[in-house]
């Protein structure tokens, strides 16, 4: 067997979905309920009626491609030749990985905590990682400061999640601005990989920035499945330099040879109606608000997101280093279902979606207080 692939464990998150009960309170995965719009769905059938179902080019409908550029904007980044259509924002994350880094010589650097699929894509190609961890004192506010001191002349790449998968944390643009400066002023700057996939989940008054409006070394991966609550179509893209560009689409096409053409058409309507990509968000925005509000009613400590659909609920002892023990606990004596902070390389929090109906959710933190409070007294 191949040796790195035998040693990566699999995801906690899952294994602990495949456990759960029909009946449980679902706060675990993150997966949308909302149904999508269906009007890009029936004119990408109605398209394949006409035209059949072919192959597109490799990186995708060149159509499509265009679109995406162009509808973000990034500078340098504004034409078909810096995008790549991809199955999900996954192998868009796996793509500069498998491309740009070389096992004998390159590190990549994950900030953390964040959704773990970084480090085990580079487990999983033999590249070295390192992690630089972001305060939890601070409710993990950004910090330039203290990725710049992680990096070395071995980081090859940054990865970056804003909003971010757990702490629903937003990179704010004048900590991206000194961020990018600094890595600007590096003998070789590095790649930043910027994972935008709930980027347009986000509850101030504008768009999160990117990075890659201040940094010409940005790579942006990102999907319709949160946004759109598409995550079965896995439809997602990745824009970069052409220069990077080129090796990465060669990986692309070797792995996958062309995303889904139903996807990709699909994608297309959708970007011809952008207002469809933030069309969810107020109901999020809605669900994160009565989530905090039942919070703050049972009495639990939580980092407020700013955007993305998870929370992050801080532990009361005797759980604070136990996490993995006290979403069993939740589990199998409350019948929810929360993700521990073991997860993402911490301890202290459990990770809570707030995808469902907002009486589950109200039931749901009803439950965990029990669970944790109760335990927590019977302990004095």
């Amino acid at each position: 067997m191949n040796r790195l692939v035998e040693t990566i464990p699999p995801s906690a998150i899952r294994a602990l979905n495949d456990r759960k009960r029909p009946d449980a309170i679902d706060l675990g995965l993150g997966q949308p309920l909302l149904h999508p719009q269906m009007d890009p769905l029936r004119a990408a059938l109605s398209w394949v009626e006409q035209h059949g179902c072919p192959y597109s080019p490799n990186a995708g409908f060149a159509e499509l491609r265009t679109a995406i550029a162009q509808h973000y904007g990034y500078p340098g980044l504004e034409s078909a030749d810096s995008v790549c259509i991809t199955v999900g924002s996954q192998q868009a994350l796996y793509l500069p990985i498998k491309s740009l880094l070389d096992p004998s010589q390159d590190e990549a650097l994950v900030i953390t905590p964040t959704f773990p699929a970084y480090q085990k894509l580079c487990h999983l190609e033999g590249v070295r990682v390192r992690e630089v961890a972001l305060d939890p004192t601070t409710g993990f506010a950004p910090d330039a400061q203290a990725v710049l001191r992680a990096v070395t002349d071995k980081t090859r790449l940054i990865a970056l999640a804003s909003p971010c998968n757990p702490t629903g944390r937003v990179w704010p643009a004048s900590e991206l601005r000194a961020l990018c400066e600094g890595l600007l002023a590096l003998p070789s700057p590095p790649y930043l990989l910027s994972d935008e996939v709930y980027a347009e989940l986000y509850f101030g008054e504008e768009r999160p920035a990117s990075p890659a409006q201040f940094y010409p070394h940005t790579l942006v991966a990102s999907s319709l499945s949160k946004s759109c609550a598409l995550t079965g179509l896995r439809l997602g893209w990745l824009l970069a330099p052409k220069a990077a560009m080129k090796v990465m689409w060669k990986a692309h096409q070797f792995v996958v040879s062309c995303v889904d053409t139903l996807a990709q058409r699909t994608a297309l309507e959708i970007f011809a109606h952008p207002e469809i990509l933030t069309k969810h968000r107020p109901h999020y925005l809605a669900q994160r608000d009565a989530l905090a509000a039942s919070l703050r009613k049972q009495g639990l400590s939580f980092v407020e997101p700013d955007g993305s659909f998870y929370c992050l609920i801080r532990l009361p002892e005797p759980w604070t280093q136990r996490s993995m023990d006290a979403a069993l606990h939740i589990m199998e004596t409350e019948n929810v279902v929360t993700i521990p902070s073991s997860v993402f390389g911490m301890e202290g929090f459990l990770r809570v979606t707030f995808v469902a109906e907002p009486a589950r959710i109200e039931e749901g933190v009803r439950r965990i207080r029990r669970a944790l409070l109760g335990e927590a007294e019977r302990a004095r």
